[in-house]
């Protein structure tokens, strides 16, 4: 049996096999969302000896020299509960280093942050199980997050744009201030911006904001989107979830 499906394969619907983030990357995919290609090691390989030349074909297959690996559990990207922050990411990972990063992800789910996040949300052990994503790393000129409602006022007709220069890891782990913008979802106008460096034109912002309406309508539900604009001014979304703060 097969330990990869390619998002090509993977919905939704796959949570049980891709986790919640290989799911949702997988579904975007299908729905023509500009997302970098990548495959998933799913959750039945867990403790099972890995079929590393299954792995290395699908890696070369991404013509790519690194690409980001990330843990995606099956209790992940819910309405309720997102694993944000809990489990790892490894950036710009090499052939020789996908094994060992693939390894360390899974191990993710034993650490004491992973298991006292699980005990605080209530997830059972039957639910803690993890897949692998593995996606072509985009050479990040300009990356962010979109959220399509208010995170701090709850208020669905706002969407909240925040940029960086660089890779986005750098903003969500709060090292960066960065370029804020608030939207009106409705008439696309902004309300407001905070400028630190200027990292988007207007064109940007207005592009980006039409394909968090589009993400956001796909799934019918208020969406934290992590985005990338590579060196040819190419949009590309990493990652779609549920808000799970709103009130």
């Amino acid at each position: 049996m097969s330990q990869i499906k390619t998002f090509q394969e993977i919905s939704k619907s796959d949570i049980a096999i891709a986790g919640g983030k290989g799911a949702s990357l997988g579904e975007m995919t299908q729905a023509g969302i500009p997302v970098p290609n990548g495959f998933v090691i799913i959750t039945d390989a867990y403790n099972k000896p890995l079929d590393e030349k299954e792995i290395f074909a699908a890696f070369d297959k991404l013509k790519t020299i690194h690409v980001a690996v990330r843990s995606s559990a099956t209790a992940e990207d819910s309405n309720n509960t997102s694993w944000a922050g809990q489990l790892e990411t490894y950036l710009n990972v090499t052939r020789e280093k996908l094994i060992e990063s693939i390894k360390k992800c899974w191990a993710s789910i034993n650490t004491n942050r992973a298991i006292c996040y699980a005990k605080e949300n209530k997830i059972p052990k039957s639910k803690q199980k993890v897949a692998v994503v593995i996606q072509k790393m985009i050479d990040s000129h300009i990356s962010g997050v979109m959220f399509t409602a208010n995170p701090v006022t709850s208020s669905r007709d706002q969407i909240v744009l925040e940029s960086c220069f660089g890779l986005g890891e750098s903003l969500v782990q709060g090292l960066v201030t960065p370029d804020s913008f608030l939207i009106d979802k409705k008439n696309l106008k902004i309300i407001s911006q905070n400028i630190v460096l200027r990292t988007l034109s207007h064109d940007q912002v207005l592009d980006l904001t039409k394909l968090a309406i589009e993400i956001e309508k796909h799934y019918n539900y208020p969406q934290d989107i992590e985005w990338a604009i590579d060196k040819n001014n190419k949009i590309f979304i990493l990652q779609s979830r549920p808000i799970t703060t709103l009130k």
